[in-house]
């Protein structure tokens, strides 16, 4: 099994472009950054994830003096795509907030089991809640850059609203869910609105036929 994949290389980018920072910035103490993640289901099993980095305004200002263009951290995990595939790669600045704000699509991120999916948590990842009104699992996150900072927060976990059966397995580190089937109820009441749309059309035009022929 792969190494805890996924979503995580979000955290791996940050984790380079905080290093790079304190590496301008030697500080005397670590520095704890804050993070706020949100990871969004889809149906297919793709996911989007978003991550921002809210780090002190001076190590804020060391970053962006340090690095032009922070897209170009993630154009370094392009490579990865051997484990997953990551699209829609984007990373900007908000300088008003300074925080740092990762994003991208990831292909293939749950596994299809037959009878329901499963996605890989990683370590560092405690579990706090599950709503299950919201399809939503909450958890805190820890991770380390060596010894120079920290970054903790919380995050979320959007489950497609269709899924049922939720569950957290914390000796696995997995969240599972389970998917309708597809051609389910709500794709027959679409075939039945377009059979009756066609029925329509038909009428008409047989009605139509009728009148011509009725002049004749």
């Amino acid at each position: 099994m792969k190494e805890p994949r996924k979503y995580a290389i979000l955290i791996t980018a940050a984790l380079c472009v905080l290093s790079l920072s304190f590496l301008c910035a030697s500080p005397s103490q670590a520095e704890e950054i804050h993070a706020q993640s949100v990871y969004t289901v889809f149906p297919n099993g793709d996911l989007t994830a978003s991550i921002k980095l809210i780090p002190s305004m001076i190590i804020y200002q060391k970053v962006r003096e340090s690095i032009s263009n922070l897209y170009l951290v993630l154009r370094e995990f392009a490579s990865a795509r051997a484990a997953t595939e990551a699209v829609d790669r984007k990373a900007d600045w908000n300088d008003s907030d300074h925080t740092m704000i990762f994003s991208m699509k990831i292909l293939g991120a749950c596994r299809n089991l037959g009878d329901h999916w499963e996605i890989d948590i990683p370590m560092g990842t405690e579990f706090i809640n599950l709503d299950e009104s919201k399809k939503t699992f909450f958890f805190n996150e820890t991770a380390r850059a060596g010894d120079m900072a920290t970054i903790r927060g919380t995050s979320t976990l959007i489950i497609p609203a269709q899924a049922r059966q939720l569950t957290w397995d914390p000796s696995r580190r997995v969240v599972s869910y389970v998917m309708p089937p597809p051609g389910g109820a709500s794709g027959t009441n679409i075939l039945l609105l377009v059979a009756g749309a066609v029925l329509i059309v038909l009428g008409a035009g047989l009605t139509a036929a009728s009148f011509v022929l009725r002049e004749r």
